[in-house]
């Protein structure tokens, strides 16, 4: 027998991307952390150990595919198989194939139809569309028959996470969104979760299949010289500088609030205190989406967060600790207002919220009680929110930029709805100061209602004149200003 050496050596998060239980991952990041050659070389290792196995690596264009895999796939040892240039596919001694299939159109993808994938990778993911991802997820399926043949070859630990499909990709793109909302979004980097989108509809004990979000850092690339490569991205956007250096999925192109990150924004979930200060803010909705978010006022004193670690945040600063995001999408549940007061009440129940503020059209009332009003009649008492866009935006604007680089707005790591939905906003093209209004803009309004109610103020109040204080001529000016205003008003009133 002769042992082959491959010129492949993991580093940390690539080991992670090959020996994790996820059946669906996304190993995303900035751009140079290894995610190719990783990728590929998952690919190579399932099928070198599940005979007759297929796996796919797809790229958006044919040049791409041939520069970053089928040039190295061309290298591998002949005693593993060989590469078939006119099928542009690999197939190993044992049986097993890996195709590379570019997917330059729209509708390429339909290619595959029909089509049993074990295996799949999509390279650069965010440049294919969301219809050509949610396809290539679709063609994932394996007979039961096969995974027990492997399993009585001594392969079960590979059978047991296959069908897989692993996305690797920076951020930006017209898949960014898909991948955001199916990865980044419902957990931390590193940490598995079901992908509940994604249950058996057959059975209600499904919780979809286990997924995981890998993140990829520039630092993870041991063969890269950091410092030399960062060069590169010094005449980009900003937003692109952080999506490529940075790694972050939240730097959206036109991005409204482009002071948010998730370092600095989200937290880790504590025991709010008793004593802070709660309230609540809505944004309401029937056919559509409403959404509700609870806020606590941090006095400056030190909480306990879950894991045991001792924090605390700035006074006055607002902390997003629970919400309810009534839809999907942009379908809302159709909950009658009263019983979405019921249920508010339960959430609330042993707290102490001092007020709640909502959309000024819960006031509305054509055929009968408004919304706002069914929910004073279970005990849900909101009153009209100032509905300002312009200075609303600024409002939540400038809590989350705080000052000195400490912000004054914080979200629990619990509030996926917020950070979904919320850094995504952009600016409307109409009018820079606004918010183009899209069809998931409800978080957004609901948290301008609640920042609104609590006007943040920028630096220390001015001292006040003390009386024996000298007069200036800009105090002389000033106070001849007020008293022509006030004999005006006075002329008014006669």
């Amino acid at each position: 027998m002769t042992e082959l050496v491959l010129p492949y050596s993991p580093q940390p998060k690539q080991l992670l991307l090959h020996r994790t239980k996820a059946r669906q991952i996304l190993y995303g990041g900035a751009a140079g952390g290894g995610k190719t050659a990783a990728v590929r070389w998952d690919a190579i290792d399932f099928c070198l150990n599940c005979p007759g196995m297929t796996a796919v690596l797809f790229r958006r264009t044919g040049p791409q595919l041939e520069q970053n895999h089928i040039v190295q796939i061309r290298e591998l040892p002949r005693a593993l198989g060989s590469y078939n240039e006119t099928q542009k596919t690999f197939r190993f001694v044992n049986g097993s194939q890996l195709v590379f299939k570019h997917l330059e159109h729209e509708h390429d993808v339909d290619d595959i139809q029909g089509w049993e994938i074990h295996w799949a990778g999509v390279d650069e993911a965010a440049q294919c569309t969301p219809y050509q991802l949610g396809y290539i997820k679709s063609r994932l399926r394996i007979s039961t028959e096969l995974k027990e043949k492997w399993r009585l070859e001594g392969k079960g630990e590979y059978a047991d996470r296959l069908p897989r499909i692993v996305f690797c990709s920076n951020p930006g793109g017209v898949g960014h969104l898909f991948l955001k909302e199916r990865f980044v979004d419902p957990a931390p980097a590193g940490v598995l979760f079901h992908d509940s989108l994604s249950r058996n509809p057959l059975d209600a004990a499904d919780r979809g299949p286990l997924s995981i979000f890998i993140q990829a850092k520039l630092a993870d690339n041991r063969f890269i010289d950091a410092g030399e490569y960062l060069q590169q991205f010094a005449d980009l956007p900003e937003y692109q500088q952080r999506m490529l250096r940075d790694g972050d999925w939240n730097a959206i192109a036109g991005a409204y609030f482009d002071c948010w990150r998730t370092d600095r924004h989200v937290v880790e979930p504590f025991e709010v205190p008793s004593w802070w200060v709660r309230f609540r803010s809505c944004d309401w909705g029937h056919a559509t989406p409403f959404s509700i978010g609870w806020w606590a006022v941090s006095d400056g004193s030190e909480v306990l967060t879950k894991s045991g670690r001792k924090v605390s945040y700035p006074k006055d600063a607002i902390i997003r600790y629970r919400e309810w995001y009534g839809g999907h999408k942009n379908k809302g549940l159709r909950l009658d207002a009263r019983e979405v007061a019921r249920r508010v009440k339960e959430l609330e129940r042993g707290e102490k919220v001092s007020y709640g503020v909502m959309d000024p059209s819960a006031w509305k009332a054509d055929l009968g009680p408004s919304a706002a009003e069914k929910m004073a009649r279970e005990g849900v008492v909101f009153r009209r929110a100032d509905n300002q866009r312009v200075m609303g935006w600024q409002e939540m604007y400038a809590r989350l930029q705080g000052e000195g680089g400490v912000p004054m707005l914080y979200v629990f790591d619990s509030c996926t709805s917020f950070i979904r939905t919320v850094p995504v906003q952009v600016a409307s093209e109409k009018d820079p100061n606004d918010i183009d209004k899209g069809p998931e803009d409800h978080v957004a309004d609901e948290t301008r209602y609640g920042c609104m109610s609590r006007p943040f103020r920028h630096g220390k109040p001015t001292k006040k004149r003390a009386i024996d204080d000298p007069w200036t001529f800009d105090d002389l000016m000033r106070a001849a200003k007020r008293q022509r205003v006030s004999d005006a008003n006075r002329r008014r009133r006669i």
